[in-house]
Order: structure tokens, then C-alpha cells, then sequence
């Protein structure tokens, strides 16, 4: 009987062959792994610029206000007051090259500043605010709605630090030496958001020689700002709001509120404005002309119908 042998050789291509494609499976394998990885972190990368598109965008209807990673320097025509003082918590003996330079320009949490005799940041009775900074701001009075040019007015940017909507906010102090108050009023503030407060007068103006003693607070929360979606569309053009009743109801008066947004990331003044829109019937629209609506800096913050 004749014998089939296999070859030395034959044996071992026929192991380098199966080396080579378990080889070439891995290779496959890493590559295919390597590529889900790019395009995750490209994902990642993507979300983040979409992010700041929508911070940064012309719109500031439906802007994410982050009162945390507020630049306070950049916010327009407000100079903060006092100096930044770093955290004393570092180790006296830690090598200067060590320490970590932070930039001066950001309300960094372990950094306090004192201005008047108060060191920011400073949370009054209630603690659902918190005041971050306090100085001068120059521009439009918003708080009246009167637009007036005003200059060197005293200002603070208070931040809500409640997982509620402040419908309503006051802080009221009084400079050492003076018998009146100081009064700064807000209204729908989100969690986690700031707003540029101007002393409501408008009359009172910052000195950084002034001694500021905190008086009274108040706040009320309420769950949230409803935007009736559902029933409601807006649109914007230039100085006009249109509202369509997309119900099967007639609504007899609607109101939209919005604020207007600062660049820098918070809202412009404690004030908010609102238009109002009267018998807007089912599958109608109804336009209203607007004073200081701006598609480029005002949020539409809520939309209320009421009986009237």
C-alpha cells in the first residue's frame, strides 16, 4: 500500500498561511476599532461645536445660560469692582513653578473678591441666589424699560443656584453712613443662570470707597416656565412677534415674555419684557409690534394664555 506523506514544507505553509490570515484578522479587527474610535471622538468634537454654535449663534432663543463658567469681564459695559483674591488653602511651601496660574478673568469657585466691605461670592438669607460680582455698569437702563443712557450705575450679576425658576427676586441693601435702601430686582431667573441686576433707581452710583450692608432678601421659586409648544408657535421679524394659535381653541390673550442676553453668557438686567396678543382664534395667527425684541439677544423665557 502506497503511503500519502505531508511534507515538511507543505506543513509549514500551510501554517504560515493560517499565521497570516489570523494575523490579517487582527489587523482588520484594530483597524475596524480604530475607526468606530474616530468617529466617536468626532461625534464628541461635533456636540461640543454645537454647543458653542448655540451659545454664540444669532439666535438666543433657546440659550443655555451657565452662570458657572460666566467671564463677569466680559459681560458689556460692566466693570466689576474690588480685585480677585485667590483661595489661601495652598501649601506655603509649594514651589512657585508648580502652581497653576488661573486666568483672573473668570469667576473661578475658589476665588473670592471683596468689594464694599463684602467678600463675593455672597449668598443672602435666601439661598437661592447668589451675588457674584458688584461695580459699574455703563449703557441702557433696562430696568425701567426706559433704554435711558446712563453711566457709573451700581450693579451686581446675581446667579440662581436653585434647581427652580426664580419668578421673582429682591435684594435690597444700603451703603454705610445712608438711611436708604438699595433695592435690586430680578424676575425669571433659570437654574444655574446669572443676570446683570442694575440698582432699580437707576440713580445710585457705584463708588469703590462705599461700605455695602446687606438688608433683606426675598424669593419666590416656582417648577417652571411653560412655553405652550404644543399650541403655540412664534416667529420673529425685526421689530415684530407673530403668534399662531395652533390649538382647535380660541385663546383670548396671550403673552410672551422674553429677556434680553448678554454676549458674555447671562441675561441683560433683573427686567423681563412682555407683549401681549389679544383673541388669538384657532388656526390664526396674530401680530404684535415689539419695542425691545431683538431675534439676535432676546429669549423667549414663557408663554402664558389667561382669560381676560
Amino acid at each position: 500500500m502506497k503511503k500519502i506523506y505531508c511534507s515538511n514544507i507543505e506543513g509549514d505553509d500551510i501554517l504560515k498561511r493560517a499565521f497570516t490570515i489570523i494575523i490579517s484578522a487582527i489587523i482588520i479587527c484594530l483597524t475596524g476599532l480604530g475607526i468606530i474610535g474616530y468617529f466617536v471622538e468626532q461625534g464628541e468634537e461635533n456636540n461640543a461645536a454645537k454647543t458653542e454654535k448655540s451659545v454664540s449663534g444669532e439666535e438666543a432663543q433657546g440659550i443655555i445660560l451657565d452662570g458657572n463658567s460666566l467671564d463677569i469681564y466680559k459681560i458689556e459695559g460692566f466693570t466689576p469692582g474690588g480685585q480677585v483674591k485667590p483661595s489661601d488653602n495652598n501649601d506655603l511651601n509649594t514651589n512657585l513653578d508648580d502652581v497653576e496660574v488661573k486666568d483672573s478673568t473668570k469667576n473661578n469657585s475658589d476665588e473670592t473678591t471683596e468689594v464694599g466691605g463684602m467678600t463675593l461670592p455672597y449668598t443672602p438669607a435666601y439661598k437661592d441666589m447668589e451675588i457674584i460680582s458688584i461695580g459699574s455698569y455703563d449703557g441702557k437702563f433696562v430696568e425701567d424699560g426706559s433704554d435711558t443712557k446712563k453711566s457709573n450705575v451700581l450693579a451686581m450679576v446675581i446667579k440662581n443656584t436653585s434647581d427652580k425658576v426664580i419668578d421673582y427676586g429682591q435684594i435690597v441693601m444700603k451703603i454705610s453712613g445712608q438711611n436708604e435702601g438699595i433695592t435690586f430686582q430680578l424676575s425669571n431667573l433659570k437654574p444655574g443662570a446669572a443676570a446683570l441686576v442694575m440698582e432699580s433707581s437707576g440713580q445710585v452710583e457705584f463708588n469703590e470707597d462705599d461700605k455695602y450692608i446687606y438688608l433683606d432678601s426675598r424669593n419666590d421659586l416656582v417648577d417652571e416656565m411653560p412655553l405652550m409648544e404644543n399650541d403655540i408657535k412664534i416667529a420673529a421679524k425685526k421689530d415684530e412677534l407673530t403668534v399662531e394659535n395652533l390649538s382647535d381653541k380660541n385663546l383670548k390673550t396671550v403673552y410672551v415674555y422674553y429677556k434680553t442676553v448678554d454676549k458674555a453668557g447671562c441675561y441683560l438686567g433683573g427686567i423681563t419684557y412682555r407683549t401681549k396678543f389679544d383673541r388669538v382664534t384657532a388656526g390664526k395667527s396674530v401680530t404684535a409690534e415689539t419695542i425691545h425684541f431683538s431675534k439676535k439677544s432676546s429669549e423667549i423665557i414663557m408663554v402664558e394664555s389667561v382669560k381676560e
